[in-house]
């Protein structure tokens, strides 16, 4: 009998009041896709914000789910389909993800449900024991959704014996076999599976990571990351190896992406991009050898260190319009404790070389870290500044929320206790949602975190208007021509798309 997997991503719950949202192409299920197909398996893969991109259905918590229904979703999964697998993402996304894979089980209660992602990786034993998954998949996906597939197929599926699983034992007991080690060369992992799910519902709208710059593919460049910051979860599910690819293996892909869709831009979605200088400097200069000609972006949160002045004129020359640097902080005491280990001044002096080079700079910062003070904003504030005046175009600034994983979350959870209930995973989204901000610091409270977070933006923006009175201009010009540029004019842009989606009954067919 021909073993069928279907594989999920959930639609996204998006706080009402935050619009700095983006709708992504789901990468990692498209890797984990990519690899079970290149085996042999037949995939089905619903997308369900991708089939549904302008649609959006109220839910609690002042918040809407984007995409199909969970009624929508389950009703497109083949009958005949024997493994389940759900990507669970971060953990803000676990009450949604939960209530989803207990509602396929009343469907499918023969079938074999996997799920995985960052909030299975950080918190194991609560999936295991609240959800109705027979197994959950930790770290890296693609090595080990093939594993299980093929014991099943085979019928020779013995849990004790795959890395990189969580299940629960016939005595009700939650297990946790070792971590499989991680893949040591990616170029060994089958290409993301795009054409199983609506991509060109992305490519049309120019939606991705980074501002829209046309039709734009998802990339990885690496994985991991060297750090150990103690705010971020990724390190428990990627762990702090940095692993680089081939520079012209990747060139191929995005050759090939440019071929079959049409690609104009590419999103690079790594942790941190731009660990070696060598590496950054090898692949920039290879897009000019080949004469490629595209845009690319690194809208996650790329380090300063290796970006100075030739790398900068580099990174412009081989098309990269825009970056995101996350310096966090800009008090020297608020740094070491987070394990952060920048100098301001290096940031500064980053920023700078990029944009004196034409490289747009979004730039983002947390407050309210626990053990915060004021004055420690206030260094905050004199370096949001700073960086307005080096030449940044924007800037978020986030409220710390602990997430499952990271070291704070740990020593938070330790300290308060928190109930790891659907009010607390609700919370987690406040780091977004200006409208219901939590402080963690002793020191400033949630109504006084909520203030400072619009003054922090306030002091930024009046700063580089100051500095750049242009500006304003060309955003307003930019929006009028339906042209983005930098951040800014992409959440202008959402707030007005926002505005215009139809809106559902959550529990419509």
């Amino acid at each position: 009998m021909t073993t069928k997997i279907c594989l999920i991503r959930p639609s996204i719950v998006v706080p009402a009041h935050n619009i700095t949202t983006i709708f992504t192409p789901p990468l990692g299920l498209a890797y984990v896709a990519g690899a079970l197909r290149e085996v042999g398996f037949e995939v089905q893969f619903i997308d369900a914000v991708g089939d549904s991109l302008d649609t959006r259905h109220p839910t609690d918590y002042d918040c809407y789910l984007y995409g199909l229904s969970p009624e929508q979703t389950i009703k497109k999964i083949d009958p005949d389909t024997n493994i389940i697998g759900v990507g669970f993402g971060f953990s803000f996304e676990w009450p949604t993800c939960r209530d989803l894979v207990n509602d396929i089980r009343k469907k499918f209660p023969d079938a074999l449900l996997l799920g995985g992602g960052e909030h299975v990786t950080a918190m194991p034993e609560q999936t295991m024991r609240d959800s109705a998954l027979d197994i959950g998949l930790l770290g890296e996906g693609e090595e080990t959704a093939v594993e299980v597939a093929q014991a099943y197929a085979d019928g020779t599926l013995e849990l004790t014996k795959i890395l990189g699983i969580t299940y629960v034992s016939p005595s009700g007991e939650v297990m946790q076999n070792d971590r499989r080690p991680r893949v040591r060369d990616l170029d060994d992992i089958a290409w993301p599976a795009w054409d199983l799910i609506p991509i060109e519902n992305y490519l049309e709208r120019g939606y991705g990571f980074g501002v829209n710059r046309g039709r734009s593919m998802p990339m990885m460049g690496s994985r991991g990351c060297p750090y150990q910051c103690t705010f971020c979860s990724n390190p428990s599910m990627w762990t702090t190896r940095w692993i680089p690819r081939d520079p012209d293996l990747l060139l191929d892909e995005m050759q090939f992406y440019q071929e079959k869709y049409g690609a104009e831009n590419f999103d690079f979605y790594d942790l941190t991009a731009i660990v070696k200088k060598s590496w950054i400097l090898d692949f920039c200069r290879k897009i000019e050898e080949r004469g490629m000609n595209f845009t690319w972006q690194l809208p996650s949160g790329t380090r300063t260190e290796a970006i100075d002045g030739e790398v900068a004129s580099l990174l412009y020359r081989s098309g990269c319009r825009n970056m995101s640097y996350s310096p966090e902080s800009g008090s020297p005491a608020v740094l070491k404790r987070i394990k952060k280990k920048i100098h301001p001044d290096s940031v500064i002096d980053s920023i700078s070389q990029a944009t004196k080079n034409g490289v747009n700079i979004k730039c983002n910062i947390i407050f309210g870290f626990p053990g915060e003070t004021f004055k420690e904003v206030c260094e905050s504030y004199w370096f949001i500044a700073r960086m307005a005046l080096a030449g940044a175009f924007d800037v978020s600034v986030w409220a710390f929320s602990p997430y499952p994983g990271s070291e704070l979350f740990a020593e938070i959870a330790g300290k308060r206790g928190f109930k790891m209930d659907d009010d607390y995973y609700n919370s987690l989204r406040s780091y977004a949602d200006s409208s219901s901000t939590v402080s963690y610091s002793e020191h400033i409270s949630n109504q006084k975190l909520k203030r400072l977070r619009t003054i922090g933006v306030g002091i930024f923006y009046i700063t580089s208007w100051l500095r750049f009175p242009i500006r304003p201009f060309l955003i307003i010009w930019n929006l009028a021509i339906g042209r983005q540029e930098s951040r800014a004019e992409m959440a202008l842009y959402n707030v007005f798309r926002r505005n215009t989606l139809k809106s559902q009954n959550p529990v419509s067919g």
